[in-house]
């Protein structure tokens, strides 16, 4: 299932308990509207790349694999196609690891193509911001699928999208400063939720929840 150029809602599983992840993967199972799921390291970390599988096919939504791949091509290609072949529809990419990295990655054509342009901390500010824009025009160059960028700075958000023909998916809602649907108003088709879902007392309502508020503000 690749990531359609919409609006919508992808869901970080950024939690490191494999029971809340499984249980919420079953919640958002057939929920309404645009929905994708982000598994991040962390929660890999627990039990390896099954839980990519587990996840997947427990929820039967689209899967991202959030490892931040940042090595040598080699080596970032295999990380890369062990994602693919667990399950995920798309791996989300370092972009500063440059041009020979993605292609490599592109090669493979097993799914989805996810590049970070900029992040939402501000440590990625004294680097980052820099090459930002190079990134960005290497990144449409190579033709990826998508691109991250952060909710949290929309002016960054609003100006980078304009060199960009990708979906975006921009991380920082909720617990880093942005609202629910600032990235969509800036330019972005995907707004990343991590905490403010799967740490509330209702996850499954709380996804449901954000994502009205998206749709009642970005109307």
């Amino acid at each position: 299932m690749r990531l359609r150029k919409e609006r919508g809602i992808i869901v970080a599983f950024d939690m490191e308990n494999v029971e809340l992840a499984t249980k919420l993967a079953e919640d958002l199972r057939g929920v309404e509207g645009n929905f994708a799921i982000k598994i991040g390291r962390p929660l890999e970390m627990q039990v390896g790349k099954k839980i990519i599988t587990k996840i997947k096919e427990i929820s039967e939504l689209p899967i991202i694999y959030d490892g931040k791949i940042a090595d040598i091509p080699y080596i970032s290609r295999k990380i890369a196609e062990i994602a693919y072949d667990a399950g995920a529809d798309a791996v989300i990419v370092q972009g500063f690891v440059g041009s020979d990295v993605l292609k490599e990655i592109r090669e493979l054509d097993k799914g989805d193509l996810i590049v970070v342009i900029e992040m939402t901390h501000k440590g990625s500010d004294e680097f980052i911001r820099a090459e930002a824009e190079r990134i960005a025009l290497m990144s449409r160059e190579i033709g990826v699928d998508g691109v991250v960028l952060p909710a949290n700075k929309p002016e960054r958000l609003r100006k980078l999208a304009a060199l960009i023909d990708a979906y975006i998916i921009s991380p920082g809602i909720k617990v880093q400063g942005a609202r629910p649907g600032d990235a969509i108003l800036a330019g972005a088709d995907y707004e990343v939720v991590g905490r403010a879902i799967y740490g509330s007392e209702d996850p499954k309502k709380a996804a449901e929840e954000i994502y009205k508020e998206v749709l009642e503000r970005c109307k």
